[in-house]
């Protein structure tokens, strides 16, 4: 009688949520902030393209925060709005899928994460848990529920990965696999403060070359490595040395005194993004809430280039270090068309001259009576293949 109570408290046990025993491999790679160096743009990459997000009164961009680039479809992320506005690749707004205030088939109310791929767009609202599927042209197809109502998400045919922004809904863990309807636990929380909303602007990003996702785990110095299956293969941490500023100091500092400590010794608080490009990856951090820099490494995660100032020596417009997402072998930045547009002409009069490597003047005389607007100039560097190499 005993032995089958135990049998079956242990099968309602593991039905609920299971802890994941696959080997996990760490690897440490070293930063040193006294190696970055100064280069010039046209050392870093090949050219310079600029897109404009045409029709803005009809496709308003509030509070855009993810950019998403599949094949030939960009696909944004509108936070301030609750929607999610899609593009060509030449700036020409296609549809949006919005938010509402009901929750009957194909509606959410809250804007969380979002996936493309090639045969459809996946949509998670939290507030109603609930996944969400759409055809390429926004045309709605049908709906599940998710299993954890805060996270971010990946879905394919064979898995179903979560993070769990912080809010340890089933438990102390960063990462949960879904498998047979049981939330399998991956690897152990690593912030130690509890139930504090952390944001990610790239969520899981899936690597065709390398058939990975990566996950790059907000205020902190660790990217997570998985299996297209799910499965917790690797986690790198990005070493800063006394650099660096670890969770648990932070977390015992006043805001006040912790700005006042990162800006007078020069530390670094977190990665700022880490991207699969070309033929290895880049990660991007600040430091002393003054400094960028873009670090490049090999596949084996040998770093190659660090720079810590980038002279725009192609076009001589504003590059920020920092990329906010990518796409391909190009870092992809975002600014208001009218701060672009005010940039430009503290430099140049319309009409300047072509020059070779950018688009920058050609764009300008095309937009010009338009960039004074509500909209966004997307930037687009392609990194050069020899960066990998040096």
């Amino acid at each position: 009688m005993i032995q089958r109570l135990f049998l079956v408290i242990l099968v309602l046990f593991v039905g609920c949520s299971i802890e994941s025993q696959n080997e996990t491999s760490n690897q440490n790679i070293p930063i040193d902030l006294d190696n970055a160096t100064e280069a010039k743009a046209s050392e870093v990459y090949e050219d310079i393209k600029y897109v404009f997000l045409k029709n803005p009164d009809q496709y308003p961009l509030v509070r855009p925060y993810k950019f998403k680039i599949q094949k030939d479809l960009l696909g944004i992320e509108d936070e301030g709005m609750e929607q999610y506005v899609f593009f060509d690749l030449e700036g020409n707004p296609l549809f949006k899928i919005a938010g509402s205030s009901g929750g009957g088939p194909g509606e959410f109310k809250r804007t969380e994460d979002f996936q493309i791929s090639d045969n459809q767009i996946i949509i998670k609202d939290p507030i109603l848990s609930k996944f969400l599927f759409f055809d390429r042209k926004g045309n709605f197809i049908n709906e599940e529920r998710s299993r954890v109502r805060t996270s971010y998400f990946f879905r394919n045919t064979d898995t179903e990965l979560h993070y769990s922004k912080n809010i340890r809904e089933h438990g102390d863990y960063e990462f949960y696999r879904i498998e047979d309807d049981k939330i399998i636990k991956l690897l152990p929380s690593i912030s130690p403060v509890k139930d504090i909303v952390y944001s990610n602007k790239d969520s899981f990003i899936l690597d065709e070359d390398r058939n990975e996702l990566i996950f790059q785990i907000p205020y902190s110095n660790k990217v997570a490595f998985f299996s297209l299956g799910g499965n917790l293969n690797q986690l790198v941490e990005f070493d800063f040395g006394k650099k660096y500023l670890s969770d648990e100091v932070q977390a015992k500092l006043e805001p006040e005194e912790l700005n006042n400590l990162v800006m007078s010794e020069n530390l670094v608080t977190g990665i700022g993004s880490f991207f699969p490009i070309g033929d290895g990856y880049i990660i991007t951090f600040g430091s002393g809430y003054r400094y960028s820099h873009q670090v490049f490494l090999d596949k084996k995660f040998e770093v190659k280039s660090h720079f810590g100032k980038i002279i725009n020596d192609i076009d001589r417009m504003p590059i920020k270090t920092i990329p906010w997402f990518f796409y391909e072998d190009r870092l992809g930045f975002f600014i208001p068309s009218s701060e672009f547009l005010a940039n430009y002409l503290e430099k140049f009069e319309i009409g300047t001259k072509e020059i070779d490597n950018s688009n920058l003047h050609e764009f300008v005389s095309k937009y010009q009576n338009e960039l004074g607007g509500d909209s966004y100039v997307l930037t687009f560097l392609k990194v050069k293949k020899s960066i990998f190499s040096i």
